[in-house]
């Protein structure tokens, strides 16, 4: 089981990664273009596979992540600077849980 979590990890990092580089294309997000796409996507499967797992942090924040882009979708929530700052910070910290799990 524990190499069945190895494997997990390794990608949820890669997942994390690619969160970061989406972010980096805020004017795509702000655009609804194909980096919010990628946020809501990967947010949606961290929260699944977090829950799988057992990693309840993970699942909380993709969860929270998730419904940031939902209401970027839904036009009830602005993207602007205090939007990106709060996504940025939850993908801080989905690095930061996959990092120490690294040791």
């Amino acid at each position: 089981m524990s190499e069945i979590v190895g494997l997990y990890k390794e990608d949820a990092r890669r997942m994390v990664r690619e969160m970061d580089a989406a972010i980096n294309r805020w004017e795509e997000v702000h655009a609804g273009g194909p980096a919010r796409k990628d946020l809501r996507r990967l947010s949606h499967q961290l929260r699944g596979s977090g829950r799988t797992y057992g990693f309840r942090n993970v699942t909380r924040i993709s969860k929270a992540m998730e419904q940031i882009v939902q209401k970027l979708e839904r036009q009830h929530l602005a993207a602007d600077d205090r939007t990106r700052s709060a996504l940025v910070d939850k993908i801080k910290r989905l690095s930061k849980i996959f990092q120490e799990e690294e040791g």
